[in-house]
């Protein structure tokens, strides 16, 4: 099991998906004003942010097609049509859980009550430093999937598409979430509310499945 933790300033900030989160075009006549503000926000505020992520990398020893159901050699099952498909040809899974810390939950909440407009461009910001935390750890994860001769496939995580949300219970107890300030809410939501979570299947790369 992997946990690291980064300075606000090592997370890639990138402009462009802010202002995909908070719908700003560039042919907007705001535009300038509105990218000043995020900007400025961005600089004011990022020293709130406690960016980690910790990863474990699985061996995935059967899946059972009746049930939808795919075990882990460290003993966790997932149950799901969505996360069986994911991990049907994968040689491991990479479990993962992402968060840039409840700070930023705290101070987005309290800006809230005195500029709405402010408190919106702020969450928008905590948007994107998740994003490039994201970044980061597929860089890693395909690094580590290399190593074992294996390709990194796409990100799932519960609630997406035949894969409950109260699976994301068993992504949490896997990688002991509480050691890094993470824990769920009684509808399976994610606190801190910037975090993500998920599996990525790593499968053998064309030469490995050849080679057998």
């Amino acid at each position: 099991m992997i946990t690291k933790y980064f300075a606000p300033e090592d997370v890639p900030f990138n402009f462009e998906c802010a202002y995909r989160f908070l719908k700003i075009r560039r042919s907007s006549d705001k535009f300038a004003t509105m990218h000043k503000l995020l900007a400025d926000l961005y600089k004011e505020h990022r020293g709130v942010f406690e960016p980690r992520y910790r990863y474990d990398i699985c061996k995935v020893a059967s899946g059972q097609s009746g049930t939808f159901s795919t075990l882990l050699e460290s003993g966790a099952s997932f149950s799901g049509r969505g996360i069986h498909k994911l991990l049907l040809h994968a040689r491991y899974a990479a479990v993962f859980l992402i968060t840039v810390g409840e700070k930023i939950d705290g101070v987005v909440a309290e800006l809230s009550q005195k500029d709405f407009t402010e408190a919106f461009f702020l969450d928008g910001i905590a948007s994107t430093m998740t994003d490039g935390m994201q970044q980061l750890l597929e860089s890693e994860l395909k690094t580590a999937a290399a190593t074992l001769n294996c390709t990194l496939g796409a990100r799932f995580a519960p609630g997406y598409a035949h894969w409950d949300l109260q699976e994301q219970a068993k992504l949490f107890r896997l990688l002991k979430a509480e050691e890094i300030g993470m824990q769920l809410s009684e509808t399976y939501f994610m606190l801190p509310q910037k975090s993500i979570s998920g599996v990525y299947g790593l499968r053998p790369t064309p030469e490995m499945k050849n080679a057998k």
